[in-house]
């Protein structure tokens, strides 16, 4: 008879435990998310994904630490008309540039671009993802233009699939963030957004 009330009591136990652990899994996979919509707004990163963009979202990214060639780098669209960049839709860059992953901790990393523009680094990049697919978020700003007028923050998200010593599939999209300022040229850019990709599909 104790071992029949041992075994009701403990069920319920175990049942409240693994809905728990559950529970958490789902809480965790949410803050994950957060970090990237707090700071682009869930319509862009929509407009992003529109285009062929893929994000990757977890708290488990593979580990991306090392340096890679992106070539040849191609322009693959936009969402917005003219004027935009100037580049025109399959534009490739046979040479393309370097990247270099550094200090991944969790979410944290460091990013350097070598042969591209950067921008001035407005917050610390993030790293999401799972399995062995990534998503790389740098918040930059980038100024230019006739007299330096243009200056406008936009958010860098890159993303990727891990495999041995060499990323594929790596696409970047760039989204313009709305001003918290009135930007001085009288520009408006937020929400458009730009693609590009590694053309043949390996960085190595």
């Amino acid at each position: 008879m104790k071992k029949l009330l041992f075994a009701l009591c403990i069920i319920p136990f175990l049942t409240f435990s693994g809905c728990k652990k559950d529970n958490d899994n789902t809480k965790e996979n949410k803050e994950a998310g957060t970090q990237l919509r707090t700071l682009v707004p869930e319509a862009y990163l929509n407009e992003a994904k529109a285009l062929g963009f893929k994000i990757y979202e977890g708290n488990n990214p593979p580990d991306v630490t090392g340096e890679y060639q992106l070539a040849p780098w191609r322009y693959d669209g936009k969402n917005y008309g003219e004027p935009g960049t100037g580049t025109a839709v399959g534009y490739i860059n046979e040479k393309g540039f370097k990247i270099l992953l550094s200090d991944q901790n969790g979410s944290e990393i460091t990013v350097a671009l070598n042969g591209y523009y950067e921008g001035t680094k407005l917050s610390e990049p993030f790293i999401i993802g799972s399995g062995n697919n990534f998503t790389i978020c740098q918040h930059v700003r980038m100024t230019g233009g006739m007299g330096g007028l243009f200056d406008y923050p936009y958010a860098r998200l890159i993303s990727g699939t891990k495999e041995g010593g060499k990323l594929k599939n790596v696409q970047m999209a760039t989204i313009g963030l709305e001003l918290k300022t009135p930007n001085a040229g009288g520009l408006t850019v937020h929400g458009e957004v730009d693609l590009w990709s590694d053309a043949d599909g390996v960085s190595e």
